[in-house]
């Protein structure tokens, strides 16, 4: 009658020390911690887990559902799961520029609303304004818009703080010439080209001068 009680003791002990374990695994699956990100749904999986553990603080829950979100939204293309988890993202810790990022991309992409992406990222910029993508895709934004100017202006600073930045070099130069600067708009085709026939943004020996 020994041995049984011995088993059910050891099972019953076994979980509670295999969680801190389980945890740290669901934070890799989702992309929290500095690992390789892993393929969408076990992304998922992983992020769901943290964000159910009841472990997390809110920052990490955020976190959590952002990649989640970003997950639904790039690799599933279910839009209204990612945007409703950029939202609760934003409700957990509204100063969070990921998510007001994340939901600025459904509004310029997924679900075309410019004026509702231009908010999210301004918000966004307001909180990390050392972000050359969101400047970027801002320009975008701007540019759907036909507001050239204040397309080139938010371009012009993508480009400051990441100089190798070639799409940024080519969207400039559409918005250029879109406002009849033709030199200008050639001259930033041909960075562009220059630049991104060294990395991996437009195609490598492709280049972005197109």
């Amino acid at each position: 009658m020994r041995k049984p009680l011995v088993i059910l003791l050891v099972i019953c002990a076994f979980p509670g020390s295999a969680q801190p374990q389980d945890y740290q695994r669901e934070l890799e699956r989702c992309g929290i911690e500095p690992k390789p990100r892993l393929p969408p749904m076990e992304a998922i999986e992983g992020c769901t887990a943290v964000i159910d553990s009841g472990k997390a603080t809110p920052g990490i829950i955020a976190e959590a559902l952002v990649n989640r979100g970003d997950a639904y939204r790039l690799r599933h293309n279910d839009i209204d799961r990612a945007l409703a988890d950029y939202d609760r993202a934003i409700r957990t810790m509204p100063g969070f520029a990921r998510a007001l990022a994340g939901r600025g991309f459904v509004y310029l992409f997924a679900r075309p609303e410019p004026d509702r992406a231009i908010a999210d990222f301004s918000e966004a910029i307001r909180l990390d304004p050392a972000s050359a993508n969101v400047f970027y895709y801002r320009g975008v934004a701007w540019s759907n818009k036909r507001e050239w100017d204040r397309a080139i202006a938010d371009f012009d600073q993508a480009i400051r703080l990441r100089p190798t930045f070639s799409v940024a070099w080519r969207d400039r130069g559409k918005a250029r010439q879109a406002k009849g600067d033709t030199a200008g708009g050639a001259a930033d085709f041909v960075e562009a080209e220059r630049i991104g026939r060294l990395g991996t943004d437009c195609g490598g020996a492709a280049g972005c001068g197109r």
